[in-house]
């Protein structure tokens, strides 16, 4: 599949002002006139860029899949083989903090999608991410750095439901006690694999 063509100035300015918009709102809640009025321009010229408020919306659904999936594929391809599982499930978690609305406008998609636009095509979008993850559990099971009998699915499960519960509830959790002696939700999640890599259940 080619590349989509780069946005325009004008289009990525009205692209940016409705990403957070829809983040916060959901599609039924944001208006062409909303997106309109935050990105200084007007109606027609949204219309311009985007013929409507769907295409616009899979525009930022898929904008904010592909700033992760990037990141997902440099680690893929720059991080040593025993450490790559770690670095993929950090770095995915480095990347919901680094653009939160982004990671909140995806997080209400899959939680909450509502009715008004396609929901197949948003789910073909987020696919690719997901089937990338799977495809280098896969890899590394060929490569001997993951158990040959892990289900590669339930390990991208595990590694997306962790994140997703940090993401959402490192504010309140990083004043617990309990939580004092991480500085942050990436040294959380280092710690979990190295629980993990060490085995929880005594044999």
């Amino acid at each position: 599949m080619s590349s989509p063509s780069p946005l325009s100035d004008g289009a990525q300015r009205i692209l940016s002002t409705a990403a957070p918009m829809f983040a916060t709102k959901g599609f039924a809640g944001v208006s062409i006139n909303d997106i309109a009025a935050g990105a200084g321009t007007s109606k027609a010229n949204v219309f311009h860029h985007f013929p409507n408020k769907e295409s616009l919306y899979l525009a930022a659904i898929g904008s904010a899949s592909t700033t992760f999936r990037n990141e997902l594929e440099t680690l893929t391809d720059s991080t040593a083989e025993p450490e790559r599982l770690r670095a993929i499930g950090v770095g995915h978690l480095r990347c919901m903090f680094m653009d939160p609305d982004a990671t909140r406008l995806i997080l209400r998609e899959v939680f909450a999608g509502e009715k008004g636009h396609d929901r197949s095509q948003i789910a073909e979008i987020l696919h690719r991410n997901f089937a990338l993850l799977v495809g280098a559990v896969r890899e590394g099971q060929i490569g001997e750095w993951v158990d040959k009998d892990a289900d590669p699915v339930m390990v991208v499960m595990t590694i997306i439901a962790l994140n997703t519960f940090l993401f959402q509830s490192w504010n309140v959790l990083e004043r617990f006690e309990e939580f004092s002696e991480y500085e942050s939700p990436q040294q959380c999640l280092e710690a979990f694999y190295r629980t993990l890599a060490k085995g929880m259940v005594q044999a």
